[in-house]
């Protein structure tokens, strides 16, 4: 049973790394950088994703790190979809089910199960956080220590946007090196926030 227990856990802290490494990814080079590829310059979706982001969503909270609370639906831009992030990690999950399946590693099928339940774990502390990062409504966790970590995180990341990718879990940010360093300014910043 205890075997079991740890190769749960194991899993599930295998995958919150690879959730981690994986936004980190797409913030930093689907979010963030304009495509070099000439098949990927021209992709309508691609340059979309570059523009509401880069763009639109660091220009409306570059100044300001937070504004009012918009009605449901109208807050889509800084969300992410639970739906759709269940449909990207199926790939994944099929992959370590197949392992499973070929090598009869009951352990692969622990993983494939294990996955599509930390991209829903990331995706709902994501949304929750973020909003309440650029919508603030007072959530419930508005005063933990762990959401005024994340908090902080991505506050730098809205004054050096080549840094601090993460929102959710900055764990990518410190494998990759791509942690900022607050200045004095940055925490005076930050305390008037209330997030320091």
């Amino acid at each position: 049973m205890l075997v079991q227990v740890l190769v749960v856990i194991g899993w599930f802290v295998a995958m919150v790394v690879v959730m981690s490494l994986i936004e980190h990814q797409v913030h930093c080079r689907l979010m963030h950088k304009k495509p070099r590829n000439v098949l990927l310059k021209n992709l309508r979706v691609r340059q979309k994703i570059f523009t509401s982001h880069a763009v639109e969503h660091h220009t409306q909270y570059r100044k300001s790190f937070h504004d009012e609370p918009l009605p449901p639906g109208e807050d889509r831009g800084i969300r992410l979809n639970l739906w759709e992030g269940l449909v990207e990690c199926l790939p994944l999950s099929l992959v370590l089910w197949g392992l499973s399946a070929i090598t009869g590693y009951s352990t692969f099928l622990v993983g494939a199960c294990v996955w599509p339940m930390v991209v829903a774990l990331h995706h709902t502390i994501w949304n929750q956080i973020h909003l309440e990062m650029h919508k603030p409504e007072g959530r419930f966790f508005k005063n933990w220590a762990a959401y005024k970590f994340v908090a902080r995180h991505h506050f730098l990341h809205h004054r050096y946007p080549d840094k601090n990718f993460n929102v959710a879990f900055p764990v990518g940010d410190f494998l990759c090196g791509t942690t900022a360093k607050a200045s004095p300014d940055d925490w005076q910043a930050m305390r008037a926030e209330g997030i320091a």
